[in-house]
């Protein structure tokens, strides 16, 4: 059976509670206090109902884990109807809850209640929500964004009377737990100075990460992970063996203008309300207070510092011809993006963190041409085919067979359960004639509706398999249309790397390894196919 779903919100954010957090008429217990007591006024609804709750989460946008929920279980039919507070609590996003409550609810079959708003979808059917309702979510967007206007200018007065220096710290700084201000870490802070020293002697972003390598000292990442500090980026992914110092690294500490005793906030801003993408601000948005922390280096040694990479422009690992496999070339043990030289019509990839690392770095430093790695892909595309073209016969014929031994038992088990209805009604009969008494019948009926049972669950489970087993085969045939008609250009097409190829490792111009995007089953039957074909 079908339950209600109440859905309860509340952002600060969002000026849900008022001037300091006081206006208790949008808290979450006031949501479900009103929306319980509805349920239980109302004929037409049913008492039981499943709760999602987002507790913190703007309603600008829809990426709430309460409300994705919600949806998931209105898709899977767990829910038939939906009620909320107003329309302020689904969501400020105008245009977003009219595309919900006229296109995707209505295709669910969903009803929708908003009780301050006496709305009901119910009397809307086969009409649009009308221009209440529509000026009724206008104003609850333009407010959410009125809302945000105002408290960037809080934060913005904060910022310049050195406030809200909260935040992640940069290498070299620590966070007090009490007051939030950053301290200086008595050890890393030495390897923030050692480098902006080293810049100030004239060294380069290059030359820096090699002596930083070669003194052992170790990259804030492996630094903060054996101190227990979480406040700076480790990428779990990179071998231990390669967690080293290179010029990114060094551009980033040299380029905080923190380490002078400033704060710098700003210097990035969401493109629009509630949106999770970001730019980069313009100088004159960037609030920059000084004095509010201990510095590390004084401004001048920053200054100085800056002219070491005032004119050395990052570089561009991604390279400007077009090439099917770009962004998918990893280096096989760094694991990190390749990086692409040009020279005419030569195409070659090599490892930037081994060019940034050199000794230090176990990776190969050998520059692979684009028509090495494009031929491996291409004789790996073209195993994969073979495999698939003869694993596609013996499905078929496997998947054939079976349903043909799978129908005659169901047909079996089928006229098994017709026999044992029929018997299940002869012993009513008896029962309404008074030959056996009503325990015996009971007792009769149970063990027969057992019975019953249990083949109905192997009909369910024999049916299932046949299921998985059609899926299977599709995805196979799927798999195999693609490939095939993708190689005959007889070149990697970009739709075709799309498709298939997730990623290719690179260890050496010997050694490369293909990803490709198939599902992990279909993978595995592959993998469990080759080791026992002779397909040469």
């Amino acid at each position: 059976m079908s339950k209600n779903g109440l859905y309860l919100r509340l952002s600060i954010a969002d000026g849900d509670l008022g001037n300091d957090n006081k206006d208790e008429s949008n808290s979450i217990d006031n949501q479900r206090t009103l929306l319980v007591s509805f349920l239980q006024d109302r004929d037409d609804l049913t008492d039981e109902y499943i709760e999602y709750v987002d507790d913190g989460y703007t309603g600008t946008n829809f990426e709430r884990p309460g409300f994705k929920r919600m949806i998931e279980d209105a898709k899977t039919g767990k829910i038939d109807t939906i009620l909320v507070k107003d329309f302020s609590r689904f969501g400020r996003d105008y245009i977003g809850v009219g595309d919900y409550l006229e296109q995707v609810l209505p295709i669910l079959g969903i009803r929708f209640i908003s009780l301050n708003n006496n709305y009901d979808s119910n009397d809307y059917l086969g009409r649009t929500m009308g221009m209440d309702m529509a000026i009724h979510n206008l104003v609850n967007n333009l407010y959410s964004k009125d809302i945000s206007k105002k408290l960037k200018s809080s934060l913005r007065v904060k910022w310049k009377n050195g406030q809200g220096a909260g935040g992640k710290p940069p290498f070299g700084y620590l966070k007090d737990k009490e007051t939030g201000v950053w301290m200086i870490d008595p050890v890393a802070h030495k390897y923030v100075k050692m480098v902006f020293d080293k810049a100030i002697e004239g060294c380069n972003t290059s030359q820096i990460a090699y002596y930083m390598n070669e003194q052992k000292i170790p990259t804030p990442g492996r630094y903060n992970k054996e101190n227990g500090l979480t406040h700076y980026g480790y990428n779990q992914k990179i071998p231990e063996s390669e967690v080293l110092w290179d010029c990114n690294m060094i551009r980033t500490i040299l380029g905080r203008y923190e380490y002078t005793g400033a704060l710098v906030r700003g210097k990035r801003h969401n493109i629009a309300v509630g949106s999770k993408v970001t730019r980069k601000s313009k100088d004159k948005d960037v609030v920059i207070t000084r004095n509010v922390h201990p510095a590390i280096v004084s401004e001048e040694e920053y200054e100085m510092a800056q002219a070491t990479i005032l004119f050395v422009k990052k570089p561009d690992y991604r390279g400007s011809k077009k090439f099917p496999l770009k962004g998918k070339i990893r280096c096989g043990n760094c694991k990190r993006s390749m990086g692409i030289s040009e020279s005419g019509a030569n195409v070659r990839f090599y490892c930037p963190h081994k060019m940034q690392t050199g000794k230090f770095s176990q990776c190969s430093d050998e520059m692979v041409t684009a028509s090495v790695i494009e031929g491996n892909v291409w004789y790996a595309l073209r195993r994969v085919l073979q495999l698939l073209d003869a694993m596609q016969v013996e499905i078929e014929e496997k998947t054939t067979n079976l349903d043909s031994i799978r129908g005659k038992k169901i047909k079996q088990l089928e006229a098994e359960s017709n026999v044992l209805k029929s018997e299940r009604l002869r012993q009513y009969e008896a029962y309404a004639e008074g030959i056996i008494k009503k325990e015996e019948y009971l007792i009769i009926k149970q063990q027969i509706t057992s019975k019953m049972n249990n083949i109905q669950s192997e009909i369910e489970m024999l049916t299932h398999l046949s299921e998985e087993e059609e899926a299977y085969k599709n995805k196979v045939a799927t798999a195999v249309e693609l490939l095939d008609g993708e190689m005959q250009h007889e070149k990697i097409t970009q739709e075709l790397a799309d498709a298939t190829i997730d990623t290719v490792y690179v260890y050496n111009k010997k050694r490369i390894e293909v990803v490709f995007k198939f599902d992990d089953i279909l993978m595995k039957a592959i993998e469990e196919y080759q080791k026992g074909e002779k397909i040469v």
